[in-house]
Formats: C-alpha cells, structure tokens, sequence
C-alpha cells in the first residue's frame, strides 16, 4: 500500500512539473513573440532617425535582398548593421534591450523620386522568434496640409508696405508694428476641408468651419484669435480641437530643385527638364503637353556653373522650327514621367549656356519696357488694354523664369518656376486617382485674372488720375486647381482680387503653402469665393521631387506585418 501511494504521488509530481515548466516555455515563448515585433517596430525608427539626420539614406540599402529588387540601393561608406543578411549577416541590437532584441530592415526606393515614399522591411528577433513588418516611410511636408501659412499677415512686398517687417502675432516684435501690418482673416462663410497649420496665429470672423486637424506653432498664447463686432457674430466650428504642434520651416529658395536638371550629380538619377525665360505650359488629357519657351538653348546642363548641357528629346526639341520649343506653335511632348521641369531666369552670366546678352531677344519675341512682350502673333502679355497692377518683381518680366500654365493633365509632373506662376486656366486631372501636379514658385502663385479699366477719374485739367470701375478681361466664371501649390518666398494669390466682378468659385483640390496669407476676394464681392478640399493622397504621397520643409522629418503612413523575412539563425525563411 505504501508503495502504491507513493508512485501515484510520483505521479502527481511529475505532471504538475510538466505543466510549470510548459507554463514556463509559454509564457517565454509569449514574451519573445511581444519583442520581436516591438524590436521590428525599433528599426523602422532606427531607419527614419537616419533619414531625418541625412536625406540621402534613401540610397543606402542591401542591393542583394529580395525586397529591394529593382531599387537603386548600395550599402553606405558607414557600416549599418542592419543591413545583414544571410546566416552570417549581422543584426543591430536595440538599445537598452535587455532580452537580446535585435532587427534587421531592407528598403525599397522605388517609388521616392516619384511620390516621397519609400517602403522598409523591417525583422525583429528575440530568442527563437522572429516577426516582420513592412512600413510606407514618407517625408513629413507642406502636403501634409491642405493649408500651411508661414505668416498670416499680407506679403508686405505685394503691398508696398516697407513699415510692415514680417513677425509671428504672438510674438514680441509684431507688437512693435501691429498698425503697420495687415492679417487676413477667415470670413464666417469659409470652409477648410482639411487639416490646416500655421506658424503664426490665425485670425477668425464669425463661424468657420474648420473640418481637419488645426495646430499652430503659438505656444505662448490663444491659439487662434476671433474678430470681434457685430459683423463677425459666433465662434469657429472644429471638427478636432485645436492644439499647438512644432514650427514648420520654410525654405528661403526653390534654388535646389534646378539640381534636379543636372546630369553631372550622383543624388540626381533622372534628371528633369530645364526651360530658360517666360515659359507657356499647356496639359492635354492625353498624357502630353505643349511647350513654348523661345529662350531655351540646352534643357538639361552640367556643372555648379552650367557651362555646359544638352537636349535629351524628352524634354522637347531646341530651335525655330516647327515643332520646336522657339517656335509660334511651340513643341508637343509627353509629359516627362515623375519628374521635374524648372523654368528659371534668363541667366545674366555669359559663360551660361543658356545666356542671352540682354540687347538680344529670340526669333519672333519682341519686347518693349520690359515688362511688356509678344510672342509670334498669339501670345500677348499684357494683354491689350490690360490693367497691370503693382508685384514686385513686376508682372511679366520679358526674362523672367515665369509659368503660364492649365489644361488637364494626364500624368505625375511637379512644375517650379525661378519667379512666377501664373495659372491661367483650368488645371484638371485626367484621373483623380493617379495623376498628380505639382506646382512651386520662388515667388508668387498667381491665379491669373486680368482686368482693364473702363471709366477713369479726372484732375481738372482732364488728365487721366484714377480708375473708377474696373471690367474683367476674362469672362470665364469659377476656376478649378487641382494641384500641391508652395509660394516659397510670398503668396498664393488672385491677380486682381479686388477689381472687376466677382468670378464666381475657386475650386482647389490640393494642398496649399505659402510664406504670406494671399488674399483671393474681397467682402466687395470681387474676386472667388473660395473652396478648398484636401487631397486625401497627400498623407501618403507627394508631387515628384516636390521641396520639402527646412528640416525634414519622416512618418510612417502605412504599416502591416508580413509573412516573417528570416529564419531565427538568419537565413531567409
């Protein structure tokens, strides 16, 4: 009896420690599952740390693994150990583990030049267990609002404001000149159909209904301001509460995008097109445009100099021609694929390849104070009988690096001007869904509204003093953008804005940034009531080669984890 008891015991124990010790492996097994992805998790920001202290991270990879097929990848000068591969390849560890975390990650550049966006395989191991998660990692930007204002007061340039120097409201030095400068508010009727930031602070009329995230980089005070009176009854409406969020630099120079035309640099893979002087884009849905820029010698150039460059066809024919870019008709080429063109200033250096000396004008262009040209018999600018009003640079600058564009486009293209833009009709895409434009001046966005005068105010003498009613040249009603707009240095703004009838509806599907609040009507009733919408695809994408902030940053827009990458002893699983 004894021994019977005795071996049932036995029993007992035996089961009860198979159970502890399978409980033990569980709950081991279940911790190292819990690591694994939280180290996976540790190197996609081990990578997006690398990408925020050096933009040019996006070329470094392991140009043999899977992942990265088709990506320009080449291991860095410094070693990273997470790019291991293989058996004998290394894992880096994260810090301050203390279970033997380690990751590994791959990268696919594909897609950047395009869009912004790369894609990371990145592996996480502990112990015997190894997770995988495959990230969308994109540069956080000026698309990420639907608007973005560096200063909420009027371009004081635009106005000829010279007592007005730029500062943030609720700062100290604005309160030295507040009477100087002129804010823009939002009226009650305004929309915001997306998330919208400003650096400075935002100056709200009665109830705008702000439908997106509103952040602003005033830490020391209200975070938007209301104008009081009875013209601006009620409160703003938000769909998500405001809060401060960090200053977003703007760049003082679109200058950086002109490398992109460049064939002589190791960052520039596929360079764009170069055009030189006043420059007439026209978009058809059929995934072409025309292109007229008489001052064009070479579309492409080489050196910090350019004292040299080419005339690749992609980029159009250079001449007189028919069917060249210096023609009347202008050259008709497809839209250069997720890619670059950038329209600069006839450049004044004579070792330029693409100077002019300044007595010297192209065939068939003609220019009479500077300011005032014609091109061929067609093309016109001012118009005639136009009413110019006062820019600075002035309007039309005969060598000026501006863009006239509209038309539909078919196609994924960023266009950058040296000084202006002027959007001079429609600019639709052709789908919704995969094309994307692009549109950045060093200077002013100009939504093009010419206007002549028709009654004019006398002095005594019968000379001409000031015009009295202003009639628009363009009897087009509404204009629709589809389109990133960035003013790097002032303003998106309507030509005009406060003369001649209103124009009915500014439509803009996009983003919009700019250095200066530009206004777009008036409470006269000129210029458009405005309707601005978000691209939605701007949170996971960008026009090509789109500029980025003075400090970038990047975020993660899509994640989801994937059959594991990696065996535990490293080789592919």
């Amino acid at each position: 009896m004894t021994i019977i008891i005795g071996m049932v015991l036995l029993v007992f124990v035996g089961t009860a420690t198979a159970i502890a010790v399978s409980g033990t492996r569980k709950s081991s097994h279940d911790a190292d599952w819990n690591a694994a992805i939280a180290a996976a998790y540790a190197g996609v920001e081990d990578y997006k740390s690398r990408l925020s202290n050096d933009n040019t991270y996006v070329r470094y990879g392991d140009p043999g693994a899977v992942f990265s097929a088709g990506s320009d990848v080449r291991l860095p000068t410094e070693p990273n150990d997470a790019f291991g591969s293989g058996i004998a390849g290394t894992w880096a560890s994260v810090p301050g583990s203390t279970n033997g975390a380690q990751f590994r990650y791959e990268v696919d550049n594909r897609q950047y030049e395009a869009t912004g966006s790369l894609r990371v395989r990145s592996s996480g191991r502990v112990g015997d267990v190894v997770r995988t998660i495959v990230v969308n990692v994109k540069q956080e930007g000026f698309v990420d609002y639907l608007y973005f204002t560096d200063y909420e007061m009027t371009d004081p340039i635009l106005t000829k404001n010279s007592r007005c120097v730029p500062a943030y409201a609720w700062s100290s030095p604005y309160n030295q000149h507040p009477s100087y400068c002129t804010d823009i508010q939002f009226a009650a009727n305004d929309v915001i159909n997306g998330p919208l930031h400003s650096n400075d602070t935002v100056l709200v009329c009665g109830q705008t209904k702000f439908r997106g995230e509103f952040t602003t980089a005033n830490s020391v005070g209200d975070l938007y301001k209301k104008v009081g009176g009875w013209s601006c009854p009620g409160d703003p409406v938000f769909t998500v509460k405001p809060k401060v969020a960090k200053s977003v630099g703007m760049p003082k120079t679109n200058s950086q995008m002109l490398s992109e035309t460049r064939t002589d640099l190791d960052t520039v893979q596929r360079p764009g097109c170069l055009y030189t002087g006043p420059t007439i884009i026209t978009l058809t849905s059929d995934g072409q445009m025309n292109v007229k820029s008489p001052f064009t010698k070479q579309t492409r150039i080489l050196g910090e100099g350019a004292a040299d460059g080419s005339t690749p066809p992609e980029c159009g024919a250079v001449g007189t021609a028919t069917g060249q870019l210096g023609s009347e008709a202008g050259a008709t080429i497809d839209v250069i694929p997720q890619n670059l063109i950038y329209v600069q200033n006839v450049p004044d250096r004579s070792t330029n390849v693409n100077y002019w000396p300044t007595t010297t004008n192209p065939t068939s262009f003609s220019c009479t104070d500077g300011n005032s040209w014609l091109f061929g018999s067609s093309v016109r600018y001012p118009a005639v009988d136009e009413e110019v009003p006062y820019a600075s640079p002035a309007h039309y600058g005969c060598r000026n690096g501006d863009v006239y564009v509209k038309g539909t486009l078919d196609g994924e293209v960023t266009l950058a001007a040296q000084n202006y833009i002027y959007v001079t009709g429609d600019l639709r895409y052709e789908s919704a869904s995969d094309d994307v434009l692009g549109l950045v001046g060093e200077n002013s966005v100009w939504v093009h509204k010419p206007v002549k005068c028709t009654s004019w105010n006398e002095d005594r003498y019968g000379r001409k003093t000031t015009c009295s009613n202003y009639e628009n040249l363009s009897s087009t009603k509404d204009r629709r953008i589809d389109a990133a707009i960035l003013s790097v240095a002032h303003t998106f703004i309507v030509q005009n804005h406060d003369k001649g009838d209103g124009l009915g509806t500014l439509t803009v599907m996009g983003a919009i940034a700019q250095k200066f609040r530009g206004p777009v009507a008036t409470t006269g009733g000129t210029g458009y009531v405005k309707s601005y919408s978000y691209d939605p695809r701007f949170k996971y994408m960008a026009p090509p080669k789109f500029l980025s902030p003075v400090s970038t940053t990047y975020g993660v827009s899509e994640i989801v984890e994937v059959k594991t990458a990696f065996n535990p002893d490293g080789s592919p699983a």
